[in-house]
């Protein structure tokens, strides 16, 4: 019986069997994080479907201000099969956005009153940064195709000119407009106008006398007791959304003790920002063994982890 079937200019011998050859590799590192998962526990379902939306927010925004609007992102097919949106920083990225989103839910919606009151600061340094964090905070909750304002220096810059190559490479032709147009978004990105940068500001330049509020997430929002924490552990913004929002609420318990936080003060902020997620286990662990903690041993750990998450975002998983 001849196979006489009609082919198209993809579907040639050679074609096809790179697909599958690249296949091969690919399947031999997806059965091993099956197999053998580098976490203990594993993502849920509901994780892995929000940093999908996530990344594939962020490719559509990029792209749309580069090349216009599409009913789908043409480049997304073609970053997904390069292993560009698997990378650790970028993932890393998205998983603190989604935690950020978590943690915003339960805090409630509506401006922090803490950060509202510091557009009167007398210090100009503190009010000029308190309106930055408030109209940084209002673009992420509530603007359409801005997802990549948030990105790092470093992941603004990869995540452009990767959609520039893969835009370029769908045209099957080099786009001048396309790269004038990523000159541009480059260049009006400032990391100075992100929320954390803003919140990293005001915890620099706030007197002694108010830090005390910004360990009151449900007062001074998400932001501002993250820049505090990050100020005095020595931990990254992300790090410590991602930390905050884990499955378990232990790792967060060592971080408050790290603060030198009482155990008296530690609940409420631990319900705040965990709420129906602190599970019933988890808060007899807290009752019996949060004052055994030392601060001392509680920030040796806590230096542990910064330490192990940069050979992870350096070197990955060994």
């Amino acid at each position: 019986m001849a196979l006489n079937l009609p082919l198209g200019h993809h579907e040639d011998l050679l074609t096809i069997a790179t697909a599958h050859a690249r296949d091969v590799d690919a399947l031999c590192l997806d059965v091993a994080a099956i197999v053998f998962p580098s976490a203990t526990l594993s993502p849920s379902e509901a994780t892995i479907s929000a940093v999908s939306v996530k990344l594939l927010q962020l490719v559509r925004d990029i792209e749309v201000k580069l090349a216009g609007k599409a009913r789908e992102p043409k480049t997304w097919p073609l970053l997904v099969r390069s292993g560009f949106l698997r990378e650790t920083a970028l993932v890393e990225f998205a998983m603190a956005r989604v935690a950020e989103d978590k943690i915003n839910d339960r805090l409630g919606e509506g401006q922090p009153v803490f950060v509202t009151k510091l557009l009167d600061h007398p210090d100009s340094q503190v009010a000029d940064a308190a309106q930055i964090l408030l109209a940084a905070d209002s673009l992420h909750l509530r603007a359409e195709g801005r997802t990549f304002l948030n990105l790092t220096p470093e992941l603004m810059y990869k995540s452009c000119w990767r959609v520039v190559a893969a835009l370029e490479v769908s045209q099957g032709a080099r786009s001048e407009d396309v790269i004038r147009s990523a000159h541009a978004l480059i260049a009006l990105y400032d990391e100075a106008s992100t929320a954390p940068a803003a919140a990293r500001k005001i915890v620099h330049f706030l007197k002694d006398e108010l830090r005390g509020d910004l360990l009151n997430p449900a007062t001074c929002g998400v932001h501002l007791f993250v820049a505090q924490l990050s100020a005095e552990l020595n931990l990254e913004h992300d790090h410590i959304l991602r930390i905050i929002d884990f499955e378990s609420a232990v790792a967060f318990m060592i971080l408050l003790a790290a603060m030198g936080i009482t155990k008296a003060a530690a609940l409420p902020i631990l319900l705040d920002v965990r709420c129906q997620m602190l599970a019933p286990r988890e808060a007899a662990i807290f009752e019996a063994n949060y004052d055994r903690i030392s601060r001392q041993d509680a920030l040796n750990t806590v230096a542990s982890w910064s330490a192990s998450r940069l050979s992870l975002l350096t070197f990955g998983l060994k």
